[in-house]
């Protein structure tokens, strides 16, 4: 799971509340079929995204796309998705 981010700041800011909180999170580059933001994305396992959003939103970080990563047919696909935050009423499609 990448989060994308408008500005450089809110990027290493992210990175930052993430490691702190001990959550398994790492800035890259942001994949070019993705292009969003500032060009910097936080990564973290599917799984994490419900708490690393949270703890973003709580340190008043502002993630501008959510993008799942996944292997079809041998190649790497990006798939935008919405907020891990979303009601689940709303957005099934996120794991956790």
């Amino acid at each position: 799971m990448l989060a994308s981010f408008d500005s450089t700041h809110d990027a290493m800011r992210a990175e930052q509340v993430g490691k702190a909180a001990g959550l398994k999170v790492r800035l890259i580059p942001t994949p070019e079929t993705v292009r969003a933001g500032c060009g910097l994305s936080l990564r973290m396992p599917p799984e994490a995204a419900p708490a690393v959003a949270h703890m973003l939103e709580e340190n008043g970080v502002k993630v501008s796309h959510w993008t799942l990563s996944a292997t079809i047919d041998g190649s790497r696909q990006f798939l935008k998705k919405k907020s891990p935050l979303a009601s689940k009423e709303k957005n099934n499609d996120l794991p956790g």
